[in-house]
């Protein structure tokens, strides 16, 4: 039984010995299967090699632009720190200051300008509308030389600061008020283009009298009956303005007066061209012109006349008109042109109606 199981074992160790050599022999024949797999497998590395490559080039392109990011947004910040630096210099408190001295005093100097050129007008009659002209051109010259003098002697910003805050403020000033533009735009069109000028009695709408003043937003005008009335220099482009004297002194005055039908023509025509000769208010170095024209008032015939003369200065335009109307009238009556006994009864037809 011993015998066996020594058997048994030898047989094993054999057994196990050869294994052991079979195993050992093995590991060759795989180096070389391997070594052969690498070979073939080599030009797929290579192949991969420059994917690896590109990646760690578009590595380095996206650290690159994010470089490129971080110093754009480094420097759009220093460029936003300079320029609020810049406008801390361009605004600061001396030179506001002095803009606002140089404001205060201009606006003096443009009011005590203007009432030395009304007081100088009103003293010489012959130059009065010429040197009430010159009244808003200096306003205009005096703000002018004004603003320049802030801009180029105080603030004295660069040309770039300039042109931009000049963009800015158009821009902001255009959308908030563009009806003091249309209005400012109008006033510098009014004096350039000249339809009227200070002195000149006009008519607009239902307005007419004699213009006071052209300022940059309105212009004023005093009516007969001494009120002032100040208009909107976009309603005067945009409206129709009749000239009375066109920048002349005089101007021409028409009178309207109602006669029979049955009055003598040439002597009522005399007797007009009389009254304008004896005015102390006419001009006459123009013509004087005498029209009758033939109207139906009350379902009768009248003779109208109309009496064209020129006075001697705007301002005495109606004291000129009422003066020849009482002066024809007054003659008329005279040589018994007008009726007395149609006067009366058309007198007393009215206090019956009265009463």
């Amino acid at each position: 039984m011993k015998t066996l199981i020594l058997v048994i074992g030898l047989m094993g160790f054999v057994h196990s010995t050869t294994y052991a050599q079979d195993t050992t022999v093995l590991p060759d024949s795989v180096q070389q299967q391997t070594a052969s797999a690498q070979e073939s497998q080599a030009p797929d590395t290579s192949a991969q090699q420059p994917a690896a490559s590109d990646t760690v080039q578009s590595g380095q392109t996206a650290s690159g632009e994010g470089e490129n990011s971080n110093a754009d947004s480094t420097s759009g910040s220093s460029v936003g720190s300079t320029d609020i630096a810049e406008i801390r210099e361009l605004i600061s408190f001396g030179k506001v200051l002095y803009t606002l001295l140089i404001l205060i005093v201009t606006y003096y100097i443009n009011k005590y300008a203007t009432v030395i050129l009304d007081n100088l007008s009103e003293k010489t009659a012959n130059y009065r509308l010429f040197i009430k002209r010159l009244s808003p051109i200096s306003r205009i010259f005096i703000w002018s030389l004004a603003i320049y003098i802030i801009i180029a002697g105080v603030i004295m910003p660069p040309f770039e600061t300039i042109i931009t805050i000049a963009a800015s403020v158009g821009i902001a000033v255009g959308f908030a008020s563009q009806d003091i533009l249309r209005n400012i735009f109008g006033g510098i069109m009014i004096i350039l283009d000249r339809p009227f000028q200070v002195g000149d009695k006009i008519q607009v709408g239902d307005h007419y009298g004699e213009v006071l003043s052209i300022g940059l937003r309105s212009s004023r005008m005093v009516t007969p009956d001494d009120s002032v009335v100040s208009i909107p220099n976009g309603e005067l482009m945009n409206s129709a303005v009749s000239n009375a004297n066109s920048s002349a002194l005089d101007c021409q005055v028409v009178a309207e007066i109602f006669l029979p039908a049955t009055a003598d023509v040439a002597k009522v025509k005399e007797i007009a061209r009389k009254a304008v000769h004896s005015s102390s208010y006419s001009y006459l170095n123009k013509p004087v012109v005498v029209i009758v024209l033939n109207e139906m008032h009350d379902k009768k015939f009248v003779m109208k006349l109309r009496v064209k003369a020129y006075v001697l200065d705007i301002r005495y335009e109606f004291m000129f008109k009422s003066d020849m109307t009482e002066m024809i009238l007054q003659e008329c009556n005279m040589h018994g042109i007008i009726p007395q006994k149609s006067g009366n009864a058309q007198l007393q037809q009215r206090e019956t109606g009265i009463s």
